[in-house]
């Protein structure tokens, strides 16, 4: 699938511990920018941006 982008834009994948917003955390953050000529940025390739969810 091809996006005729005219600006960039970006995904954000959360992993949680669950789906309550009140009871579980955020423990994982990653992302991806696509440039409106296709290039893909990816900032966290290892796994994302580690996050404790006792914060």
């Amino acid at each position: 699938m091809e996006l005729k982008l005219k600006k960039p834009i970006v995904f954000f994948d959360l992993e949680t511990t669950g789906t309550n917003v009140v009871n579980d955390r955020i423990v994982q953050i990653s992302y991806i920018k696509v440039m409106p000529n296709g290039e893909e940025i990816e900032r966290n390739p290892r796994g994302g941006i580690v996050c404790s969810p006792y914060l």
